[in-house]
C-alpha cells in the first residue's frame, strides 16, 4: 500500500508541483489560535501535535475493516500529499536561476528568500554568500519536502508523516512564541536525525562514494542542523563544485548554476534509490 501511495503522490507532485489543494493549513492556524491560552509551552506543543495525530490514528483504525482497506488507502494518500512540502520548489529554483544567470543579484536574492529561511533571517552580503545560502536551502528542501515525509510514512505510517509536517509548520510559524518554536525545532531535529543520515548515505551511493562516505562518517554523530549536515555531506558527492580562491564573475555565475543543478540531480537520484528500496521491501 505504501509504495503505491508514494507513486501516486509523486505523480501528483509532477502535475501540481506540490500536494495541491489538499495542502490547506488554515485549519491548523485556527487550532493554534485556540491553544493560545495554554501557558505551558510543552503542554501547548503536545496539544498542537498529539491531538490531531491521535485523531488521524483513530480514524484510520476505524476505517481499516471497511471495503478491503480502500478508505484507509485513500486517507493515507491524502495525508501523504498533505504532509509533502509547500509551494512549487521547481518553479522557485527556476526563477532564482534565471535571475542569477542574467546577473540580476537583487532578483535572485528576492527569489532565494522564497525558499531559504537563512536569507529571510540574515540576508546576504555578497553573491558567494547568497549562493551558499540557496544551495543549503536546496539540499534541505529536497529533504523536508519529500524524503523525510516518505521515510516516516513508510517507517511509522501516515500519522507519523502528518506529525512531521505539523512540527515543521510550527517551527516556521511566526505567530508562535519563540519558546514554542524552539521546542518544536528540538522535536523536529530528533525526527530528522535518522532520515538525514540515510539520505546522506544515499548521496554516497549515487555520487562520489569515497569522499562522501568519509564526510558522512564525520557527521554521523553531529549535532549540527539538518541543512548543515546535508550541505556538508552532499557537496562531497557532487561532480561539480566551485573552486577555492578568486573566480572571475562570468565563470562564477556559470559554475554556481551548474552546482545547484547538480544538487538537484543528486537529490533526485538519491530519492530514486530509496524508492527502489521501498519497492523491494514491499515485494519481499
Amino acid at each position: 500500500m505504501e509504495f503505491f501511495a508514494i507513486l501516486i503522490a509523486w505523480a501528483a507532485v509532477q502535475f501540481w508541483g506540490s500536494g495541491g489543494v489538499i495542502q490547506e493549513d488554515h485549519w491548523f492556524a485556527r487550532y493554534r489560535d485556540m491553544t493560545a491560552g495554554v501557558a505551558n509551552s510543552t503542554l501547548r506543543l503536545l496539544l498542537l501535535i498529539a491531538l490531531p495525530v491521535i485523531a488521524v490514528f483513530v480514524v484510520l483504525w476505524l476505517l481499516a475493516p471497511l471495503l478491503f482497506g480502500l478508505p484507509v488507502f485513500l486517507l493515507s494518500l491524502a495525508l501523504l500529499l498533505y504532509s509533502l512540502g509547500r509551494g512549487d520548489f521547481q518553479i522557485l529554483l527556476k526563477l532564482y536561476l534565471n535571475s542569477w544567470q542574467r546577473g540580476d543579484l537583487e532578483g535572485a536574492y528576492q527569489h532565494g528568500r522564497g525558499f531559504s529561511s537563512e536569507l529571510c533571517e540574515n540576508g546576504a552580503d555578497n553573491a558567494l554568500q547568497l549562493h551558499h545560502s540557496v544551495r543549503k536551502a536546496v539540499f534541505y528542501q529536497g529533504f523536508e519536502r519529500w524524503f523525510a515525509v516518505v521515510f516516516w510514512f513508510v517507517f511509522a505510517g501516515p500519522a507519523a508523516a502528518f506529525a512531521y509536517r505539523l512540527l515543521f509548520l510550527l517551527v516556521n510559524d511566526n505567530e508562535l512564541k519563540q519558546e514554542d518554536r524552539d521546542r518544536a525545532a528540538t522535536a523536529l531535529f530528533y525526527l530528522e536525525w535518522l532520515p538525514v543520515r540515510l539520505l546522506g548515505f544515499a548521496f554516497a551511493i549515487v555520487g562520489n562514494f569515497d569522499t562522501c562516505i568519509t564526510s558522512w562518517r564525520e557527521h554521523l554523530k553531529s549535532e549540527l542542523p539538518s541543512g548543515e549536515i546535508l550541505d556538508a555531506v552532499g557537496m562531497k558527492a557532487l561532480p561539480v563544485y566551485l573552486p577555492e580562491g578568486q573566480v572571475d564573475g562570468e565563470q562564477f555565475v556559470k559554475l554556481a548554476s551548474e552546482e545547484l543543478l547538480a544538487v538537484q540531480h543528486l537529490l533526485s537520484r538519491s530519492l530514486l534509490v530509496w524508492v527502489c528500496i521501498v519497492a523491494v521491501v514491499q515485494l519481499v
